[in-house]
């Protein structure tokens, strides 16, 4: 982990005006994200659905936010993040409002699956956006950008709770994201540039060699663009195992906490997911200081060892404090790698994003639906001591993309 003494580039009013867009956005997309899992007790009855046909929906959005970032990546060489970002915001209020209204359980699987693709789409769209916006403060931009996805889903289980317990039909809540995703996608079409490396501050030529190149303009890539870099892939596998770790401590920290009130164990997954938005408000202020590989790995590691006392110290009202802890150094490493990768591949934002977003996603598909048949042969504790495991291997691979030449 080494300090940077570059002073970052003034920013541009267009780029801090598209770069606010896409943090109001990208807080719809923690929101949204969130909707099903705050409101499954009023879902499951209203659909006449057990816990197992609700997995089997997650598991379908999952494997169709994989293939939304893949479609995103394609879409926005050819046609740019301002009309793929503004047309996902909108696929993504096609599928609340149909989920809204229909009484039909299919219905409802497809229009999240409807859904799910556009939150993707917009998920690798708005990180590349970024890196194009704020070419010279990568580590800050992207730690900034996740802040407002860590907020949001922070905040959705206890807003929906409170509309829920006053009597809001959990539909309300789904039609109202809805709107909006609409209000989102008219502010993305206005204030998202038709160029954004150029107004992030990237040299004109450049600029234009971007456009005409045939990586980024959705032309056959040459033989040798055609395979992702060693170092790509190492980083891609170290955000699998991120997310896996993340989304595993996520779904099932409640659970684990059986043993405490369920006011208390809630307590422990708000303090989680406030701790992931604390260490990256703290790295989006500070991020810029570090070199984001180093500073990833070593918060991978520190993430790891909390975790692992998180789970051997005796669950108590204590606990939650720890993995509040945990949280905190979580919360950067996604965008330290995403920036990480971005600075060494310029030129290739999307590229990047689709790659680290669909690795993601496969973190989320592997690991948390394993740690349910973990639960019942091995017990939940080791499955949340895998973890920690997790997280070292995120630390490791990092380590070893970090030492990879570009």
């Amino acid at each position: 982990m080494t300090v940077s003494a570059r002073r970052p580039a003034p920013t541009s009013a267009v780029a801090l005006r598209a770069g606010i867009a896409g943090s109001i956005a990208f807080g719809l997309l923690g929101w949204r994200g969130l909707l099903v899992p705050s409101l499954v007790r009023s879902i499951e009855p209203a659909f006449g659905r057990s816990d197992a046909e609700l997995g089997s929906y997650f598991l379908l959005t999952a494997i169709s936010y994989a293939a939304g970032s893949l479609i995103g990546a394609r879409l926005i060489r050819s046609l740019g993040e301002r009309r793929v970002l503004s047309a996902a915001a909108l696929l993504i209020a096609l599928g609340l409002m149909v989920q809204a209204v229909t009484s039909l359980w299919l219905v409802f699987a497809a229009a999240g699956i409807c859904a799910s693709l556009g939150a993707s789409a917009s998920d690798m769209g708005l990180n590349a956006l970024v890196l194009d916006l704020f070419p010279h403060a990568r580590g800050r931009a992207l730690n900034l950008l996740h802040v407002m996805y860590s907020a949001a889903a922070l905040a959705a289980p206890l807003a929906l709770a409170f509309g829920v317990g006053t009597g809001m039909p959990w539909q309300a809540a789904f039609a109202g994201t809805a709107v909006a995703a609409v209000v989102i996608a008219l502010l993305l079409l206005v204030f998202v540039p038709a160029d954004p490396a150029a107004a992030g501050g990237v040299a004109a030529a450049e600029s234009v060699a971007r456009r005409s190149s045939p990586v980024t303009a959705g032309e056959p890539p040459a033989e040798g663009a055609r395979r992702l870099p060693p170092f790509l892939l190492l980083l891609a596998l170290a955000l699998a195992c991120y997310v896996g770790a993340e989304s595993g401590t996520s779904d099932w920290l409640v659970r684990y906490l059986a043993s405490l009130p369920l006011a208390v164990a809630g307590s422990a997954l708000t303090l989680f997911w406030g701790g992931i938005a604390f260490g990256r408000v703290v790295f989006a202020r500070i991020g810029n200081r570090f070199e984001p590989l180093g500073t990833a790995c070593v918060l991978a590691y520190a993430g790891s060892c909390l975790v692992v006392l998180a789970v051997l110290v005796p669950v108590s009202p204590i606990t939650p404090l720890l993995f509040g802890l945990a949280g905190t150094a979580f919360g950067p490493i996604f965008p330290l790698v995403v920036a990480g990768a971005g600075a060494r591949m310029p030129g290739r934002s999307s590229t990047v994003s689709a790659t680290m977003t669909f690795a993601g996603v496969l973190g989320a598909i592997v690991y948390p639906p394993a740690m349910g048949v973990m639960s019942v042969t091995i017990g939940l504790p080791v499955a949340m001591l895998g973890t920690a495991v997790l997280l070292a291997g995120c630390g490791t691979a990092v380590l070893l993309g970090r030492r990879v030449r570009a």
